[in-house]
C-alpha cells in the first residue's frame, strides 16, 4: 500500500479537525475520552504502587530503576494499545456518520488479534524512537544525557529536583529541539501505522514500515503540525494563567474550597480536550495520508 504526500498546510488542518472533533457526536467522542483517561490512570496509579515496592524491595540501583520503569511502562503501554484500537474505531464510527457510543472505547478487548499487534506497534515504535534518541543526544547533546540520568536517579532516592534543574546542562536547548523533531517525526509514525493496524487490518511490521514512509513523505506538514501545536499551547498556557488568577482571587474571597472545587473540574476537562483532540489529529492524520485504501477491516471486527 503507496502512502501519499499532502501539502504542508495539511497539518494544520489536522489540529483544526482535531479541535472539531465532538461536532457530530460529542457523547460518544468525550464520554469515550473520559472511560480511556480513568482506566489509563487507574493503571498508572496501580503501576506505581507496585513500582515502588519495587523500589522497597531493590534498592536505588541500576536494576531496581529498570524493573521500576519496566513494570510502569508496560502495563500502561499494553492497556493503551487495546484502549487506542477502541476509541480510534469509535472516531471513525462518528466521522463516518455510523452510530457510536462512549463504550465502544473497550471495543479492543473484544478483538485482542487486532489489540496484540497495536501494542506491538507501540512498543516497537517507542524502542526505535528511545534509541534513536539515545543516539541523537549523545551525538548532539551528550551532557543532557549524564545530566538526565543523573536527575533521574535523585528522584528515585527522593533528592530534591530543584538541585538538579539548577544545574541544567548548556546544551538542554538543542536537546529539547531534538526530542520535538524526532517526537513530531514518531507522532506521524504511530498516526499512520495505528490506523493502518485499527482500520486497515495490517500486520504491525508492515504497518510501521507505512508509518515511516509517510511521516518521511509528510515532514513538511508534519512540522507544520508541530508549530501549530505550539501556538495552541502557548495559548492554552495563557488562559490557564488567567483562570488561575482568576480562581486564586475567587478562593480570596469565598475560601481554599472554591479553588477545589472549581480548579479540579478545570484541570480534568483540560485532560480530556487534550485526549480528544490527540487523537482526532493522529485520525485526521491517517486518513489524509491512508484513508482511500480499500483493504478496510471486517465490519464486525469494528463493531467488536
Amino acid at each position: 500500500m503507496a502512502t501519499r504526500a499532502v501539502n504542508a498546510m495539511a497539518g494544520f488542518d489536522w489540529l483544526k479537525r482535531g479541535i472539531n472533533l465532538g461536532r457530530n457526536n460529542p457523547k460518544a467522542i468525550f464520554g469515550g475520552a473520559a472511560l480511556l483517561l480513568v482506566a489509563a490512570l487507574g493503571v498508572v496509579i496501580a503501576a506505581g504502587v507496585v513500582m515502588g515496592v519495587a523500589f522497597a524491595v531493590l534498592g536505588n540501583s541500576p536494576v531496581g530503576i529498570a524493573i521500576g520503569v519496566l513494570v510502569l511502562l508496560l502495563p500502561v503501554l499494553a492497556l493503551m494499545g487495546v484502549l487506542m484500537v477502541g476509541y480510534l474505531r469509535l472516531i471513525d464510527a462518528v466521522e463516518s456518520g455510523r452510530p457510536a457510543r462512549a463504550f465502544d472505547v473497550f471495543g479492543g478487548f473484544g478483538d485482542i488479534g487486532t489489540s496484540l499487534r497495536a501494542i506491538g506497534l507501540l512498543l516497537l515504535a517507542a524502542i526505535i524512537k528511545n534509541l534513536l534518541l539515545i543516539g541523537l543526544l549523545s551525538v548532539f547533546a551528550g551532557g543532557f544525557v549524564g545530566w538526565y540520568a543523573q536527575m533521574l536517579r535523585g528522584s528515585m532516592a527522593g533528592a530534591d529536583p530543584a538541585a538538579a534543574m539548577a544545574q541544567m546542562p548548556s546544551g538542554i536547548g538543542l536537546a529539547y529541539l531534538v526530542m520535538g523533531l524526532v517526537g513530531t517525526v514518531f507522532f506521524g509514525v504511530q498516526a499512520v501505522g495505528l490506523g493502518q493496524v485499527v482500520l486497515r487490518g495490517r500486520d504491525a511490521l508492515p504497518a510501521l514500515g507505512e508509518g515511516f514512509a509517510a511521516a518521511f513523505r509528510n515532514l513538511l506538514p508534519l512540522l507544520m503540525l508541530l508549530l501549530a501545536y505550539i501556538v495552541l499551547i502557548i495559548v492554552a498556557v495563557i488562559v490557564a494563567v488567567v483562570l488561575v488568577l482568576l480562581v486564586g482571587l475567587l478562593a480570596k474571597l469565598a475560601g481554599a474550597w472554591l479553588a477545589v472545587v472549581i480548579g479540579v473540574p478545570l484541570y480534568l476537562a483540560f485532560l480530556l480536550a487534550m485526549v480528544v483532540v490527540m487523537f482526532g489529529v493522529m485520525y485526521h492524520c491517517w486518513r489524509d495520508i491512508c484513508g482511500d485504501d480499500t483493504a478496510e477491516v471486517p465490519a464486525d471486527a469494528l463493531t467488536a
